[in-house]
């Protein structure tokens, strides 16, 4: 190696110009010049050596650096990720409640379903403002979970106790009962999911239907499905077209005899809810073997009433709905949600389907259900709504039930925090329960059949916190007085009936208090 780099170096130099410029010099001086060029190339590559050497330790340090840099980055990765499981908890809460005294300062006697139209399955409400005793409450505990595959999981419960007591200890009584009323799981992503059911998912537990709707001014469902079961939502048909699957169970519960092997009763529901733009269509099926052999046990819905002897093991219900939650019935902006039902046998309970076990296998209903939400003139609000029934063999052969509420709220807002609410109800009902019967301290007694009107008016001086133009925004604390008057007629109902008890008969009546309602 040596050798050939000095021939070179020889070659180059015969052949340079330097060599010519130089010709004075001796062979041997320029083989001196030659070696100390070779030698001083020989250190500069050996400095390159070195610094390669160098460059190759560093990059081996950058790369192992790297490497902790990435196992640090998937360590936080997966702190965060557990970080994200924990931003899915979920808690949410609904909550009512107040004082109600008379004008005798004595408690008062009230809630939206106080008149004898609803004796049919608490369906009759009127306007709810100024006009409850209770103290309800709703805890919701719920969880979203989300994987790598895209999949994810929703679970939800529900914790609800009601109490009519205003006693600030009340132990476990008939003034109220927790209950869970949901524990469910959704579940959705799938990937083995394709074609319409692409972005549809599955649930099954206890739970209130997802496309339940009803009309919160005078605590009236429109429809509320619910039960334990499971099923599975927003299968897409369409472009405009979805549809939702479910099967509910419902108990008409021990009735109170163990004269039956079985007299647990349960009702299943089969329900297939469709939806195109703003329309729903639902119909539901239902059967529950075995409730027609329950004869003249006492009701199923909690009340003193007494079962008939046909009572019915299946029945129907369609609702076609139509909801806008941008028009106010199409005349301005607002909000606007109208349905028409009708149901047969066990569908005749058209508010809650499923609810009622003491409807004939010829019971009939119609229902029809509207109500919106206009803001006007700046700083006011108004929420109309209208509620109107026909039933006729519902707990007796030839019975007819006819009612119908109208009720208005209003909302003044005058300052941020500050609102002036005012509430005007009216119901009629016309009422022929044909020879059903009914419990009561004095022994079996028959419905009476009546005929009357039903009023009330609430002034209610308000205060929230939120947006005081939005008659829906709670929390809000509310000084109220309520004035009730009925037609005498209605105080014949029953004995067990609110109307025509002692000291809350016909001619007038003043309630008075205070409440605090929210939810979020």
């Amino acid at each position: 190696m040596r050798i050939s780099m000095i021939s070179a170096a020889v070659g180059c130099a015969l052949f340079s110009t330097s060599f010519v410029h130089a010709a004075e010099l001796t062979v041997n001086q320029r083989l001196i010049l030659l070696e100390q060029r070779l030698n001083e190339a020989e250190k500069r590559s050996a400095v390159a050596e070195k610094r390669a050497d160098q460059a190759e330790s560093k990059l081996a340090t950058l790369t192992q650096e790297t490497q902790v840099t990435n196992n640090k980055v998937e360590e936080v990765s997966k702190k965060q990720q557990s970080n994200s499981q924990l931003d899915g908890m979920e808690f949410s809460a609904y909550a009512r409640s107040g004082l109600l005294v008379n004008s005798h300062g004595k408690g008062a006697r009230g809630g939206p379903g106080v008149s004898p139209a609803s004796s049919l399955n608490d369906d009759a409400h009127t306007g709810r403002l100024g006009n409850e005793k209770d103290n309800y409450l709703e805890l919701s505990l719920g969880k979203r979970m989300t994987f790598n595959d895209g999949s994810w999981a929703h679970f939800k419960t529900m914790i609800a106790d009601g109490a009519n007591n205003p006693d600030p200890w009340v132990q476990d009584n008939n003034s109220h009962h927790i209950n869970v009323r949901q524990l469910y799981v959704e579940m959705g992503g799938f990937q083995e999911f394709s074609g319409a059911f692409r972005d549809s998912y599955l649930w099954a537990g206890k739970r209130f239907d997802r496309d339940n709707f009803d009309i919160h001014f005078t605590d009236s469902d429109i429809m509320f499905l619910g039960g334990t079961g499971g099923g599975i939502y927003d299968v897409k048909w369409g472009d405009t077209l979805k549809g939702a699957y479910s099967v509910y169970g419902r108990n008409f519960g021990d009735l109170g005899s163990d004269r039956y092997e079985d007299n647990n009763i349960q009702n299943i529901m089969f329900t297939a809810n469709h939806f195109y733009n703003n329309w729903q269509l639902m119909l539901t099926g239902m059967t529950a073997q075995g409730n027609d052999d329950l004869k003249d046990n006492t009701s199923t819905t909690g009340s003193y009433a007494l079962r008939s002897d046909n009572s019915a093991t299946n029945g129907y219900l369609g609702m076609l709905a139509y909801r806008d939650k941008e028009q106010f019935y199409g005349l301005a902006k607002g909000i606007s949600e109208t349905a028409l039902q009708y149901g047969g046998g066990l569908g005749a309970e058209a508010r809650q389907p499923g609810s009622d076990g003491d409807l004939t296998e010829n019971a009939r209903s119609l229902r029809f259900a509207s109500y919106g939400i206009l803001p006007a003139f700046g700083n006011w609000e108004f929420a109309p709504s209208v509620i109107a029934q026909h039933s006729e063999n519902r707990y007796r052969e030839g019975d007819r039930y006819d009612w119908a509420t109208f009720n208005l709220r209003a909302s003044q807002a005058l300052t941020q925090h500050f609102a002036l609410l005012y509430e005007a109800s009216w119901q009629y009902m016309d009422l022929d329960p044909n020879g059903r019967t009914y419990n009561s301290d004095s022994g079996v007694n028959e419905y009476q059949a009546v005929k009357g009107d039903f009023y009330k008016l609430t002034f209610a001086p308000t205060f929230k916190v939120g947006d005081v133009f939005n008659i829906k925004a709670r929390p809000e604390i509310r000084l109220f007085a309520t004035y009730m008057n009925w037609d005498k007629e209605l105080d014949r109902y029953s004995l067990n009936d609110d109307f025509g008890s002692v000291g809350f008969t016909s001619g007038g009546t003043w309630n008075f208090g205070v409440q605090a309602e929210i939810w979020f």
